[in-house]
């Protein structure tokens, strides 16, 4: 067997075990629904365009394990987040295969094992020892390759002096909303948990075949995962996958281009939106407090656009009304230099769509 064929038979044998382990665990919640709705009203309240699920796809599947479920929360999941963890590697496993990279003995051995640990902490121990032989196998198929590079974790970076801020709980709350299982809050943005996957040697490679297929696979799941993502971030992200917590320029612009290759648009912003995401159509947001590692400037001008509409919804508010609201939806309240322009451009990329309009030193919803 070689090595796409071995990570195929893992990661096929994953989904049928997550299939009925996951209509079992909801059946009180679903009332007879298949599981999938609960990523259809996902899908809805992140205003996606509408797409069919399969319950038994694997990509379906880890979304579940991996992304907050609305008033669901995380119910695979414990405070230590080790299935989201093991479930965005086995993410960024699954894109790379289905987009015929190659893989060596090693990626086998490790993308098996993901399957082990996520399945023995999920219970399923007929599931486990059934996987355990195939990793047994690669196991003795590895040779000699470079290991994981630690990880620097991302510090969050404090806009407000330490002073904790949270969104206002009326931003919490959606207008029409259609998600009966996952409940009806606006779903707060979740930063993506960095999953070490290469090390340093990767990004040294860069642009050969092996190293760009690796490094595309883990930028294309931030994107679905945080998009619309601001460019450098989603670099830096995606670097720190490979061990790297700082990026030269050189090394920064080779991670740029290999973004821009995605199926993704950057807009003129350098903002990297998923491709099933309608930019023009889109009017969700999402709010998030001081303790999110996103500082404001790397919130799209959309995003803060569609904040902004949302809190005019109610009728004019002053100027300094309005912007105070805004910058407490993504939990932020001192207007530093940086802060204040991004405020300010946001607002006028608004009232260019006609989102929002000023009359007598009051914004009003357009």
């Amino acid at each position: 067997m070689d090595n796409r064929a071995a990570i195929q038979k893992g990661l096929d044998h994953l989904a049928s075990r997550l299939d009925p382990y996951f209509a079992a665990a909801l059946a009180d919640e679903l009332g007879g629904l298949p599981w999938t709705a609960v990523l259809t009203e996902l899908d809805r309240a992140k205003g996606y365009t509408p797409r069919q699920h399969s319950t038994g796809d694997l990509q379906a599947q880890l979304r579940m394990l991996t992304e907050r479920l609305g008033k669901l929360g995380f119910p695979f999941d414990d405070p230590t987040r080790t299935v989201s963890v093991l479930g965005g590697e086995l993410r960024i496993v699954r894109n790379r295969w289905a987009h015929n990279d190659d893989f060596s003995s090693l990626d086998v051995w490790r993308a098996l094992d993901f399957v082990v640990r996520l399945l023995s902490h999920l219970g399923d121990q007929e599931g486990t020892s059934i996987t355990e032989i195939l990793r047994s196998d690669a196991l003795s198929r590895v040779v000699a390759e470079s290991g994981l590079a630690e990880t620097a974790a991302s510090s969050t970076e404090n806009e407000d002096g330490g002073e904790h801020i949270e969104p206002d709980k009326t931003v919490l709350e959606r207008d029409h909303a259609e998600t009966p299982t996952i409940g009806e809050k606006r779903l707060e943005f979740e930063q993506w948990v960095v999953v070490p996957v290469g090390d340093i040697t990767v990004l040294d490679a860069l642009p050969k075949k092996i190293a760009k297929e690796a490094v595309r696979a883990v930028a294309a799941e931030i994107v679905e995962y945080e998009g619309p993502i601001q460019l450098d971030r989603l670099a830096s992200l995606t670097a720190q996958s490979f061990g790297v917590s700082r990026l030269h320029d050189a090394r920064s612009r080779k991670l740029i281009y290999q973004i821009k290759m995605l199926d993704c648009e950057v807009d003129s912003e350098k903002f990297v939106w998923p491709a099933h995401i309608d930019r023009a159509a889109w009017t969700e947001f999402r709010p998030n407090s001081s303790s999110i590692n996103r500082p404001f400037v790397e919130v799209s001008p959309v995003e803060i656009a569609n904040a902004a509409r949302f809190l005019l919804r109610g009728g004019p508010m002053g100027i300094d009304q309005l912007e105070t609201s805004v910058l407490q939806t993504f939990g932020r309240k001192r207007r530093t230099k940086m802060i204040k322009d991004h405020l300010q451009k946001s607002l006028k990329h608004a009232q260019s769509l006609g989102i929002l309009k000023t009359v007598d030193h009051q914004y009003i919803g357009g």
